[in-house]
């Protein structure tokens, strides 16, 4: 069973499409999706390549309890303008990220709570998010997040694109994922593979931007301020679980959890029907525990 796509609803769930403008002039696309019984809001930042509507799945669990949802397209991805892949500076995703939280925040009731939920290179933005700004979350949850990655990254190669980041720094490049790792699911790996909204551009600027990112966020680890919950594939092939096994054990936060799936692939939340329930509930039960 494929995982749940978005077009503004879920099922039975209604959800509103629209979009904001960010504060360099692109139009970012988002979805919003309201519990009836909301205690908990929740804005969702997505990996590199994809987009906000393969996110059902998550969406279905926690707007059907009562947690209301938040998912952009981050810029150069699914609905939103840029160009595909590429940024000039890592700050250009935080600041997007950061007018969603505002939004999602807007008439939030001192009893209510807002979470970020980033997988894979939207967990390296939600950490670095929450290291810049901890007062305006209450807490972060990261799937399979880009702290590392799977393959080692030869020296010639990283000189090569630090000089293209320079010289031509949108130049369009491979991002190299094999999709066939995403998920067990292989109707998932399918849809994956034939989304109009999906793409496997990335530039060199990029590249040297989450270089730069993901040893940032890694050497911040003692900084981190706010509840955590790490939610790791133990058989991840695109990033490197023991990167983000190594920044969990830095962390001083006392309100910190980490749990691995050892079997799932880097996707967790679409793997198999059964495989992604333990990983879907994880989630929920600490949200609920953080109300």
């Amino acid at each position: 069973m494929m995982n749940k796509q978005l077009n503004g609803s879920s099922g039975d769930l209604q959800g509103k499409e629209s979009s904001f403008t960010s504060s360099d002039g692109l139009r970012i696309f988002y979805r919003e999706f309201i519990s009836e019984n909301e205690r908990a809001r929740l804005v969702i930042v997505h990996g590199i390549g994809e987009h906000s509507g393969r996110y059902g799945n998550v969406v279905e669990k926690l707007v059907h309890g009562n947690t209301s949802i938040w998912a952009m397209d981050l810029r150069g991805h699914g609905k939103s303008e840029g160009k595909r892949g590429h940024i000039l500076a890592f700050d250009d995703y935080l600041n997007d990220v950061s007018a969603m939280v505002d939004m999602a925040k807007q008439g939030i009731g001192a009893k209510r709570k807002c979470f970020l939920l980033g997988h894979s290179m939207g967990g390296l933005i939600a950490l670095d998010f929450a290291l810049r700004y901890p007062a305006r979350i209450d807490g972060v949850i990261i799937s399979s997040p880009s702290l590392g990655i799977a393959v080692n990254v030869p020296a010639l190669k990283k000189a090569m694109g630090k000089l293209m980041s320079s010289v031509l720094p949108g130049l369009a490049l491979s991002n190299g994922i094999d999709i066939t790792k995403l998920s067990h699911d292989k109707e998932v790996v399918r849809a994956y593979g034939e989304d109009p909204l999906v793409h496997d551009r990335v530039s060199a600027r990029w590249f040297t931007e989450i270089l730069e990112g993901m040893e940032r966020v890694r050497n911040s680890a003692p900084l981190f301020k706010v509840p955590l919950l790490m939610q790791l594939a133990g058989d991840d092939r695109l990033t490197d679980v023991n990167a983000s096994k190594d920044f969990f054990d830095k962390l001083t936060v006392d309100d910190k959890t980490v749990r691995i799936y050892k079997t799932l692939y880097h996707e967790i939340y679409n793997e198999s029907e059964e495989s992604r329930q333990e990983p879907l509930g994880h989630l929920d039960e600490w949200i609920q525990a953080h109300l």
